[in-house]
């Protein structure tokens, strides 16, 4: 039976973070029938499952849990999209939380791009939680149908959270291998940008956690995944039109030397 929202955690060792997920989404009134909360553990040892086994027990919500050791956030990524039963996905990192109610007033949001199939959902504004401030104030003020590409320009980036039409990410899965587990999401965003706008939207939809312990799954050491940066910086030059880079001249010159940078780890590499 599909819900309505999947929404997506990797995890690895955050027990003492994941309640804080569980927490902001039991706490969306909306209804049980209409939500998943999708964990894909990456070879979690401290004690994780047990955690989301007396989750379970209280029958809140329905959740799934799949353990993979090592795989990645990106392979998490992919396999979550494949197994999502929800019309829409969300992804939630492990050691942030859902602004209260916000899915509530996104239901009505959702309505307006159901059947526009060049927008691919909703992106939305993501708070500080010390600050209590906007982490992106790009798409903020009025709602607004818009592509990436014009967010990149804006040099006004930030943290946010999005609302994706599942089906639309089954086709732009990370191209992940053995050999490449991790692969920044600017590729993600560049890729998809060439087939699809956003509708931004003002709504608060996250609450954003600066904790930067090293064992966060969205960090990673550029040396030791030069592949994959090189394949997202490749994408970056490949996928967005000239004349964004030309309005954010900085974004255009970190991309290069990014790209030299880990062009010149793979060739001393072979």
């Amino acid at each position: 039976m599909s819900v309505l929202f999947t929404i997506f955690t990797p995890s690895f060792n955050r027990k003492d973070t994941l309640s804080r997920c569980y927490n902001s989404i039991i706490a969306q009134g909306i209804g049980s029938d209409e939500i998943e909360w999708l964990i894909i553990d990456d070879g979690s040892t401290d004690g994780t499952s047990e955690l989301i086994s007396n989750f379970r027990c209280e029958k809140l919500i329905d959740i799934v849990y799949f353990y993979r050791n090592n795989a990645g956030k990106q392979a998490a990524w992919n396999f979550a999209v494949n197994h999502a039963r929800g019309k829409y996905f969300i992804g939630l990192d492990s050691d942030d939380a859902l602004f209260p109610q916000s899915l509530i007033l996104l239901k009505e949001k959702l309505k307006l791009i159901e059947n526009e199939h060049s927008i691919i959902g909703l992106r939305c504004s993501a708070i500080n939680n010390e600050t209590g401030q906007l982490t992106s104030k790009f798409g903020s003020s009025d709602d607004m149908i818009t592509s990436w590409f014009k967010e990149f320009a804006s040099r006004n980036v930030g943290e946010k959270i999005d609302v994706f039409k599942t089906y639309a990410l089954t086709q732009y899965l990370y191209p992940i291998s053995p050999e490449v587990k991790f692969i920044p999401e600017v590729w993600f965003y560049s890729t998809i940008s060439k087939h699809y706008d956003f509708l931004y939207v003002n709504n608060i939809v996250r609450v954003f956690y600066d904790e930067s312990e090293v064992n966060r799954l969205s960090k990673s050491s550029i040396k030791n995944n030069a592949r994959g940066h090189f394949i997202a910086r490749k994408s970056m030059l490949r996928n967005i039109p000239f004349i964004y880079f030309v309005k954010n001249p900085i974004g255009f010159l970190k991309t290069i030397l990014r790209l030299l940078q880990v062009s010149f780890y793979l060739w001393r590499w072979k």
